[in-house]
């Protein structure tokens, strides 16, 4: 036999409730996290160096040196009249001590000048 079940034998159930038995959490928050701050350090200036002016020639008459003279030969009276010799001496050209010959005329107030 067979039995169907009728209205005696039905079963109901009913729920009432809220939701889960364990304890529910808030939902979850979204938080903003700025990006770090970006630190821009501008690279170090170029400085171009101009060369150096050369320096600045000044040109000046060098001081004339004391001479010694060494007659080479006797004195003579040349056409002027004057009292002249020929003399060898060492001149400072440059630094450097070169030797040297010339005709020397003694002037009108005793100083001998160098004729050539």
């Amino acid at each position: 036999m067979l039995a169907i079940p009728g209205a005696a034998d039905a079963r109901t159930s009913v729920y009432v409730g809220v939701g889960p038995v364990w304890p529910a959490y808030p939902p979850p928050r979204h938080y903003y996290y700025p990006p770090p701050p970006v630190y821009v350090v501008p690279p170090p200036p170029v400085v171009y160096y101009e060369p150096a002016p050369p320096p600045a020639v000044v040109f000046t008459q060098p001081q004339p040196g004391p001479v010694t003279v060494n007659p080479a030969g006797p004195s003579y009276t040349a056409r002027s009249g004057q009292l002249c010799r020929e003399y060898q001496t060492t001149l400072m050209i440059g630094g450097v001590p070169q030797p040297s010959h010339g005709t020397a005329c003694r002037q009108p107030d005793g100083t001998w000048r160098m004729m050539n």
